[in-house]
């Protein structure tokens, strides 16, 4: 059991010191999750683009030639010409699940040495070279998240949340556990400190997902800026049915109208929010290591030494 001077106010201090290793580091996790972030982004944006002048042309090349009649040689081209956005998505959304690993990993290093993170690609590779094992990782994590999604499970999904909210950092820092090891660990690490464990998670969700996105978006709103970066999402919503919607609601008697312009800006907030929140992973790494460490530190650092201290009295090597 955890010892008694791990209070709430230790989680606060946690709270305090992820937020300053993450300002300190702030330019070098902001290189690093750009293009995990942005990559995929950008690959969306490259799928929607293309897809959207190709409807453009279409009308066009028909006309010329009377293969662009053909409804499957459509589709093909229209797959192809979608195919290189694709691939900037997958491999950035590939480089992000690595980084919900490797930052751990980054954030024990910033920890222990209390210096600046200079080079990334090492923690990567810690993460890389067990690839199959992490795999396997995500996909216990997946299950446990498909299960929770049903209605009903919801509040029990909140506290397995709690839970299992350590298994990133028990499978980025303890190398020879595997997937169920580094689950049920955090489950250990957690029961007897659940409500902080708790706490800590609703402090770190209240600013990464809510405060932090909520004020850069309300500032991008007021300066009129986020009317600029919603231009070219407005061009999609144009496409749609709008008048046909806006008849069908009058119709319906619901006194609402729906406006492209005022979409496409909800919609750019939207998505700015979250590329916002996706930025902060570092913050949520850092909080949630310090924490492992200090419940690891406390329930089994002194049985480890203990266990240590037999086997060199029975002269019995440790394991490597």
């Amino acid at each position: 059991m955890a010892k008694k001077d791990f209070t709430f106010l230790s989680i606060f201090k946690i709270f305090a010191e992820g937020i300053k290793l993450y300002l300190f580091n702030f330019e070098k996790f902001t290189k690093y999750m750009a293009f995990p972030v942005l990559g995929q982004i950008a690959g969306i944006g490259i799928i929607f683009t293309a897809t959207y002048l190709f409807t453009l042309v279409v009308p066009k090349l028909t006309m010329m030639n009377a293969v662009f009649d053909n409804i499957l040689f459509v589709f093909l081209l229209l797959l192809l010409i979608t195919l290189p956005g694709f691939f900037i998505f997958c491999k950035a959304f590939w480089d992000y699940l690595i980084a919900m690993a490797s930052l751990n990993s980054m954030s024990s290093f910033i920890i222990e040495s209390k210096n600046k993170l200079e080079d990334t690609g090492i923690h990567d590779g810690l993460i890389k070279r067990r690839v199959l094992s992490y795999i396997l990782f995500l996909l216990l994590i997946s299950v446990i998240f498909a299960l929770g999604s049903f209605p009903l499970l919801w509040g029990l999904f909140l506290v397995v949340f709690v839970f299992i909210s350590l298994s990133f950092q028990v499978f980025a820092l303890e190398e020879e556990k595997s997937p169920v090891e580094a689950v049920m660990l955090s489950i250990n690490l957690v029961k007897y400190n659940f409500l902080r464990t708790a706490l800590l998670l609703v402090l770190l969700g209240i600013t990464t997902y809510w405060i932090v996105p909520s004020l850069i978006c309300w500032g991008l709103d007021k300066g009129n800026i986020a009317g600029f970066f919603s231009y070219p999402v407005e061009r999609f919503i144009t496409l749609l049915p709008i008048n046909e919607l806006n008849s069908t609601l009058m119709s319906s008697g619901i006194n609402y109208q729906i406006n492209s312009v005022s979409v496409s800006k909800e919609i750019t907030l939207g998505v700015i929010g979250i590329v916002v929140t996706a930025f902060l992973l570092p913050l949520r790494s850092l909080c949630c290591t310090m924490l492992f460490k200090e419940l690891f530190s406390r329930n089994y650092a002194g049985k480890i030494a203990a266990e240590q201290v037999v086997k060199r009295a029975k002269n019995v090597p440790d394991e490597v």
